[in-house]
Formats: C-alpha cells, sequence, structure tokens
C-alpha cells in the first residue's frame, strides 16, 4: 500500500508532517510520499513560486526517512489535476490518497472525479474533537470503520483517522510571516531559514538578492 499527501504547501509546516506520521503508523507502511501540488486550479494560486515550494518540501523531508518528497507534478506541463497522479502513480499496490476533511467536500469539483474512486482509496485527516461527525462520502467511495479493510479491495475505500491534524495551516504562517511575526514553531527548521533567507511571504517583498521570484523561478526551470 502507498500513501500521498498532496498539497501546494505553500509553505511546507509541522501540521503536514505531523499528519503524514499519523497516517503512515496508522496504516503500517514504510513511508508516505508528499506530492506538491504544482499548478492547482481548484483554489487561489499559491504565493511562492513552483521551485521555491519544492525546495521547501525537500528541506522538510530530507532527513526523514518515513517521508518522501514527489515533484511528479513539478514536470508535467499544464494544470496539476490529482487524477492524472493517481493514473501516474496507480499499479502493483493499492493507493490511498491522504485528505482533509475540508477538502473532502469539495471532491465532487475536482476534475474527472468520477474516476477517483477507481484509482485509490481516502484517509480522512480528522482533526481532534471531530472523529463523532459523519464526514461527506464522494460518489463511488463506501465508508469502511476498520483500517485493515482498505487492503480488501484496489481502491474505493473511505476511513477517518482520528487525531490526525494540528491546528496549524499556511495561511496562518504566511499571515504571521506577513506581519513581522517569528513563525519559526510552527515550521520545520531549515524551511524557516529557507523562507526568512528568500524573504518568502513579505509584504512588498518583490525582490530577493537583486531578483524577483518569477525571475528567480524562470531561472531554475
Amino acid at each position: 500500500m502507498k500513501a500521498i499527501l498532496g498539497g501546494t504547501f505553500d509553505p511546507v509546516h509541522l501540521g503536514h508532517l505531523h499528519a503524514a506520521r499519523r497516517a503512515r503508523l496508522a496504516l503500517g507502511i514504510p513511508h508516505v510520499t508528499l506530492l506538491l501540488a504544482a499548478r492547482p486550479v481548484h483554489r487561489a494560486a499559491p504565493l511562492a513560486g513552483i521551485r521555491d515550494r519544492w525546495r521547501m518540501l525537500r528541506l522538510a523531508t530530507r532527513q526523514e526517512a518515513g517521508l518522501l518528497a514527489s515533484d511528479l507534478e513539478v514536470g508535467r506541463p499544464g494544470p496539476s489535476y490529482t487524477v492524472d497522479s493517481l493514473g501516474d502513480l496507480h499499479g502493483g499496490e493499492p493507493l490511498v490518497w491522504l485528505i482533509g476533511r475540508d477538502a473532502l467536500a469539495d471532491v465532487p469539483s475536482w476534475h474527472r472525479a468520477d474516476r477517483l474512486a477507481s484509482l485509490c482509496h481516502f484517509v480522512v485527516l480528522d482533526r481532534p474533537g471531530v472523529g463523532a461527525c459523519e464526514p461527506f462520502v464522494p460518489r463511488g467511495f463506501e465508508r469502511v470503520h476498520d483500517l485493515a479493510r482498505l487492503d480488501e479491495r484496489p481502491s474505493g475505500g473511505l476511513y477517518c483517522l482520528p487525531n490526525a491534524m494540528l491546528s496549524i495551516s499556511a495561511s496562518q504562517v504566511r499571515r504571521m510571516i506577513a506581519q513581522g511575526g517569528d513563525a519559526s514553531a510552527l515550521l520545520p527548521c531549515d524551511v524557516w531559514t529557507y523562507i526568512w533567507e528568500q524573504g518568502l511571504y513579505k509584504p512588498g517583498e518583490s525582490k530577493v538578492g537583486g531578483s524577483s521570484l518569477e525571475e528567480r523561478c524562470r531561472r531554475d526551470q
């Protein structure tokens, strides 16, 4: 079984890492893949460029064997769709897509959402105190109450994992930095250092080291 946590990671924070670790232990698998959503279309465009978000994701995972960073969508042209990534990864073993409960409600609006149940299971990452609420179950999926039952079918199961999330959000981190605050307690040390050195998420910071973020991303491609 292979588990994937997708996200814009704008920036990647300790809440992401906690959720990935929690899922890895619950599923009993050697690692969880954190997949960068390079060019998402179902939400506002990320503030940091693709290359900066990829660098931060690599920094956050490079010293933890149980977490892997994937740039699968970085090299694919055009919009980043979950269904395409699942299609690329499908085959050989069941796929588990890790998803927050808030994002679960948006699944019907995803590109080719009707195909998802044939490609993966959903493990819903719940915050503390939310487990008693019945989750939304997208079409084609079936709620299971025993995590081990996901192994009994190739795809289409939905399981809610309690206490998998922390009260941290990327928007909270960005807002704190924009206001001149210290967000180091919410981020991996190397990620905070990178953000500080590159001047990311600061209002009016259009240039870092003499070149704009957009120009730097173009050079790195």
